[in-house]
């Protein structure tokens, strides 16, 4: 019931990153819209956040990494990549959540096919949403509570060997603090 009123309410609000609230016998909250329809790349001016860092499969020896964009912020979260064109195979965005919640993406605005990683506190996975279709609204979540949401560029996941179960191991680069979550 929980997820059916958050699809409802994501819907009406049209946000880009929905996060849905612990239910308190109220209702879920939703982050506000950013904007109702895809804006061209040209008039869109694209954030660079600052924080920095790199992910890696844990006791996989020669483990490939992924060069990291860090959103901490609301605002940084709910940016996202959006009105990004592209992303370098070994790169990625992490999202760091508020707290374990099983979190709701979507894709308004964001032009780049996505694999979806959604990782627990202790940095294991819990679920893979492969291959996003760009420019959508479509909710995608996989059902189980996660801390942090890795964005890759399609396909990837699968070609690392990322899939429910895998450990990840995560390090700031050095000239950039540890986020709290």
């Amino acid at each position: 019931m929980r997820l059916i009123l958050s699809v409802l309410l994501c819907c009406a609000a049209g946000c880009s990153r929905a996060a849905v609230e612990p239910a308190d016998d109220a209702l879920p909250a939703i982050a506000p819209a950013a904007e109702s329809r895809a804006a061209p790349q040209a008039t869109r001016k694209i954030q660079q956040f600052r924080g920095r860092g790199v992910i890696s499969i844990a006791d996989r020896p020669n483990s490939p990494t992924i060069a990291l964009e860090l959103a901490r912020t609301d605002s940084e979260r709910q940016q996202g990549l959006m009105f990004r064109q592209s992303m370098q195979n070994d790169h990625g965005m992490l999202f760091f959540m508020p707290y374990d919640n099983d979190w709701v993406f979507y894709m308004r605005n964001t032009y780049i096919r996505l694999d979806m990683v959604f990782i627990d506190s202790a940095w294991r996975v819990v679920g893979v949403v492969e291959n996003t279709s760009p420019l959508t609204e479509d909710h995608r979540s996989v059902g189980a509570d996660s801390r942090y949401v890795l964005e890759l560029t399609a396909h990837t996941a699968g070609k690392l060997g990322i899939r429910a179960g895998t450990q990840l191991v995560y390090e700031p680069r050095p000239d950039v603090a540890a986020p709290t979550p």
